[in-house]
């Protein structure tokens, strides 16, 4: 049976959605008159209806792609007031140069002119960062930020509320006018019932909430006139209601008239702030985005969103109408009013694609405290949540993050807020990632070992003089603010060093990067090495950051030496080490009977074990077995390297330990009597002799003490070996 289709919206959604529609289109309605007011003024006054519907349209032009391609539903998109702001400067300027010396229709065309092309301009950037999916970089703006950037936002919509209630610009001059009782009712009301919406909202969120009080409010205004006998020409002149809108058919596109009146030369002249419309609409959209997924918690998909707001920017253009983006404010009292579906946004064009053709006559029976209100109760929303509550849940260093950002915004703009959130977020990482250790653990030869089985002679060799290797691995990304340090540790090392020819190894295993500042530290550790006639190996650097280190004027010398795994630069350094106490070759030069006779338990009965073991010279690169193979031998090595190798699936070969003269190999599966779990390769020719399990079960039954003798031998190689790892595992859990 066939899934039905899932419905356009679900019943429990139609009325918040309707009623969030009905109510974040007037507002939009009413904020596109305010930025088309400020826009067309001055010597553009004339043509304030045609500016009106210019911003309407774009406010329905956008309302309709967001609709059917945006990816949060109850989107509410349209033209922006800082894009607006920067229209508003660069009409100015047309007007200064143009004013006297051409017409006013000329004018208004080359304004317009510079709208449609920072809408088109804008739509391009913006589908173009969209499809290279770089719009996930905002995802780096730290949190506290972004925090402060919603703080930010809830200041200003709430002074924006009060300079709707009073109306004027909001300031100290302001604030004590509105305090005299002849002012009270215009903002406290509105204040009262933006009040009581937080209030119940807290206790209930049935759907039926939001349009009851809405509409209950409307009702209450009204009644409030009628009981005390105000008209509504009375209300309009004491600020209660909003004033009279331009009637009739408002919007008329840009048409091939008005290009030919644009006066280009004054409109070349304004290039820089036209310019900056792309970038503003760009910085202020992923910020909004990004705001508005904390809003929805929820994902919000960046490059879609850039993309349909690229094609919805391109739309209004070709229509003459404004750059614009999402309203973070709008979208957000939508989600808050429990509205989550796309019909939200197709009621708030709705309404702006009437009002462009019937009209707003209605828009101005409007109470203004309304309106008023309801952007202050979501600006409250936003301060309560990142000043008040925000204080329990970040820790003190991000709340600070938060106020600068929320103080800067307030007092200067919403990029120098952000910015400045952003320049003290970096401080503060930095200052916390240099108190983190570079050197992820500091070892010593003595205790941490290369992978290679020696005899017992040298590993004595290495247990004693061990303390001159040591090991520091390091980790992270190295930076000015951590390489100094680890500078400073090695300094201070060498010079406490008595015993030249001592070796310090840095494993760059962990290191994701450096910076110059490290580079420099490092290319000064070599000029200490050389000085202090030390050895400096590094291993595992990867070859970008040797790169890096080489161009910086890292170059090694005599003194330096690099490997590709700190394994193989252990090895380098405990060789050198055994040659210096001339242990590296006095042992493994004896026979096997010679070595025998140093390190068995019983050295008497080397003779009687030696009947039962096979000579075998092999040559390099053959393999003694492979992984999976029957445990069928061991073998004694009396000269020569093994490797014991990891293959892979991919077929990529690690090795695990390098055996040397003196040692055993294959003991283990033997006595565990399970399949050999690595291949075991020659690296040159070597002299083994070779214990099967057919002749250890008959030494065993022909000459037990000799048996004995030999798995006591080989229980002690196995317990220094697990000896050798526990205490290199504790150095590096310590």
């Amino acid at each position: 049976m066939k899934d039905k289709p899932a419905p356009f919206i679900e019943p429990r959604q139609l009325v918040p959605s309707i009623t969030a529609g009905l109510v974040t289109g007037l507002i939009m309605v009413v904020l596109n008159v305010s930025l088309a007011t400020l826009v067309f003024s001055g010597e553009m006054i004339p043509f304030i209806s045609r500016g009106i519907g210019i911003f309407i349209f774009g406010a329905f032009a956008m309302s309709v792609v967001a609709s059917i391609l945006g990816s949060l539903p109850g989107t509410i998109i349209g033209p922006q007031d800082g894009p607006a702001a920067l229209l508003a400067v660069t009409a100015g300027g047309i007007v200064g140069s143009l004013a006297g010396a051409a017409s006013p229709e000329t004018i208004f065309s080359t304004t317009l002119a510079g709208i449609v092309i920072t809408s088109v301009v804008t739509g391009f950037i913006l589908l173009l960062i969209g499809q290279f999916k770089l719009g996930n970089l905002v995802r780096y703006i730290p949190y506290p930020v972004v925090g402060g950037f919603l703080a930010g936002t809830g200041w200003l919509l709430t002074r924006g509320a009060f300079e709707v209630m009073a109306g004027e610009t909001f300031s100290l001059q302001t604030l004590l006018k509105l305090i005299q009782s002849e002012n009270l009712i215009l903002w406290l009301p509105g204040t009262i019932y933006a009040v009581v919406i937080l209030v119940v909202l807290r206790r209930t969120s049935h759907f039926l909430v939001w349009p009851a009080l809405i509409f209950g409010a409307v009702a209450i205004f009204y009644g409030g006139l009628f009981a005390t006998g105000t008209s509504i020409d009375q209300a309009r002149s004491m600020g209660l209601l909003l004033e009279s809108f331009p009637s009739g058919g408002l919007w008329k596109p840009f048409t091939p008239a008005d290009f030919t009146r644009v006066d280009w030369s004054s409109l070349a002249s304004q290039a820089d702030l036209l310019i900056s419309v792309p970038l503003v609409s760009l910085i202020a959209l992923l910020l909004n985005a990004t705001g508005l997924e904390l809003v929805a918690r929820r994902d919000v998909d960046l490059n879609h969103e850039l993309r349909m707001t690229g094609l919805a920017n391109l739309v209004s253009g070709l229509g003459g109408g404004a750059a614009g983006y999402h309203y973070l404010g709008a979208t957000a009292l939508a989600q808050h009013m429990g509205a989550k579906s796309n019909l939200v946004t197709v009621v708030a064009g709705l309404i702006c694609g009437l009002v462009l053709i019937f009209g707003g006559g209605f828009v101005s029976f409007l109470p203004v405290a309304l309106l008023s209100s309801l952007l202050l109760v979501l600006g409250l929303s936003f301060l309560i949540e990142w000043v008040y509550e925000a204080w329990f849940k970040l820790p003190r260093a991000e709340y600070f993050i938060v106020m600068v950002s929320l103080l800067v915004i307030a007092l200067t703009g919403y990029l120098q807020g952000v910015g400045a959130g952003i320049v003290i977020a970096t401080i503060l990482f930095v200052i916390k990632y240099s108190r983190i250790n570079t050197v992820r653990d500091s070892l010593n030869g003595q205790i941490y070992h290369a992978n290679v089985e020696r005899p017992a002679v040298q590993r004595e060799i290495l247990h004693k003089f061990g303390r001159g290797i040591h090991i520091f691995r390091l980790q992270g990304y190295i930076f000015f603010g951590t390489s100094d340090k680890l500078l400073n540790r090695i300094r201070e090392l060498l010079e406490s060093m008595v015993d030249k020819d001592r070796f310090i190894v840095l494993d760059f295993h962990r290191v994701h990067g450096l910076d110059s500042s490290a580079v420099s530290s490092f290319t000064r550790m070599l000029q200490l090495a050389e000085l202090h006639g030390i050895y400096l190996v590094l291993t595992q650097v990867a070859p970008d950051i040797r790169q890096q280190m080489v161009r910086g004027g890292f170059k090694p010398g005599q003194r330096v030496q690099i490997f590709p795994t700190l394994d193989h630069g252990m090895e380098w350094c405990e060789n050198m080490l055994l040659q210096k106490h001339l242990a590296s070759t006095q042992f493994i030069q004896a026979s096997i009977k010679g070595q025998l006779r140093k390190t068995f338990a019983k050295p008497e009965l080397v003779d009687r074990l030696l009947t039962y073991l096979e000579r075998m010279e092999v040559e390099g690169n053959v393999y003694l077995f492979r992984r999976g193979d029957a445990p069928d031998a061991m073998y004694f090595v009396e000269s020569g390297r093994l490797n014991v190798i990891l293959e892979t699936e991919a077929g990529e070969m690690t090795r695990l330990r390098n055996v040397r003269g003196g040692t055993v190999v294959g003991d283990i599966s033997l006595y565990l009597g399970q399949p050999r779990t690595a291949n075991v390769v020659t690296e040159q020719k070597c002299v083994l002799y070779r214990l099967t399990t057919e002749s250890m079960k008959k030494m065993e039954s022909q000459d037990s003490e000799a048996a004995s003798a030999l798995h006591e031998w080989i229980a002690r190689l196995m317990a220094e070996r697990m000896a050798d790892n526990t205490s290199a595992i504790e150095a590096l859990l310590d």
